[in-house]
């Protein structure tokens, strides 16, 4: 007989995040045990990365709860994108969101990376570095329903609970930023705001993923798209439910959330 029992294995939440994006279904809570600081939850979020076995098409930039940007020294949360698809017109695309899981969506500037950057030195630096523009929205979902109770550790953890971008029309490099913008969920207007009125806008935000890149927390690579921060707010929605957003007067968007099926490396 053996003289002692082996200790079960540590609870790991790569293994409980993993096996529920792979099969779309939602946890009853967010796993056990819950990263407690930043570099906690970015390693976590490579460690998903890597089990997800997909290759990373972008990053998405969210913001940090207002308590705790003076304690963490930070304003901003990236997670990797994995999935983009193109809106088709006046056609309204796909959403996918985790059925009682956590599901939004947000609109936002997409910036296309033409290079990846050493370091931005201010203003429309960024500039230089991108080579296309769209209006989109990020699809916003985790398979954790209180995903939020746990922000900002939980979110980045859970690859910044993006489940995709969607892309649309292009937009001008010298007013993307200045656009109004306006969000409506199943009609009815939920927010508006400009892009550049985001803390310090997306060439902010793409400096903070640049700053990332460099400290080896992330890897930013040309050709990447880098969704810049929710311009009108996050915006709860539930499957078969639809957003809408206008850039300026001309450039609308539209999409339905559908129900989760699992991830497909």
């Amino acid at each position: 007989m053996p003289d002692h029992v082996p200790s079960p294995a540590a609870p790991d939440p790569v293994a409980a995040l993993l096996g529920a994006r792979l099969s779309g279904r939602a946890l009853t809570a967010f796993p056990a045990p819950v990263p407690a600081t930043l570099a906690e939850a970015y390693a976590v979020q490579q460690r998903l990365i890597a089990a997800l076995g997909a290759p990373v098409l972008g990053w998405k930039v969210g913001r940090i709860p207002p308590a705790l940007i003076e304690v963490l020294g930070a304003e901003r949360v990236a997670g990797p994108v994995l999935r983009i698809a193109e809106l088709d017109g006046d056609v309204p695309g796909a959403a996918a969101i985790f059925a009682g899981g956590a599901g939004a969506i947000e609109a936002e500037v997409m910036l296309r990376l033409r290079a990846v950057p050493d370091r931005l030195t201010g203003g429309d630096d960024g500039a230089t570095w991108v080579d296309e523009i769209r209006a989109g929205f990020e699809v916003a979902s985790s398979p954790a329903p209180d995903v939020h109770d746990h922000a900002p550790y939980g979110i980045i953890a859970d690859i910044g609970i993006n489940n995709g971008l969607l892309l649309g029309p292009r937009l001008k490099i010298d007013d993307f930023a200045t656009l109004a913008v306006e969000t409506k969920i199943d009609g009815v207007t939920v927010g508006t705001g400009r892009a550049i009125d985001v803390l310090d806008g997306p060439w902010g935000s793409l400096n903070f993923l640049v700053d990332l890149h460099r400290r080896g927390v992330i890897e930013l690579k040309p050709g990447q798209w880098v969704s810049a921060g929710a311009i009108t707010g996050v915006h709860p929605i539930g499957i078969g439910g639809t957003a809408a957003a206008l850039f300026g007067p001309a450039v609308h968007i539209a999409c339905t959330a559908i129900a989760e099926t699992g991830f497909k490396p």
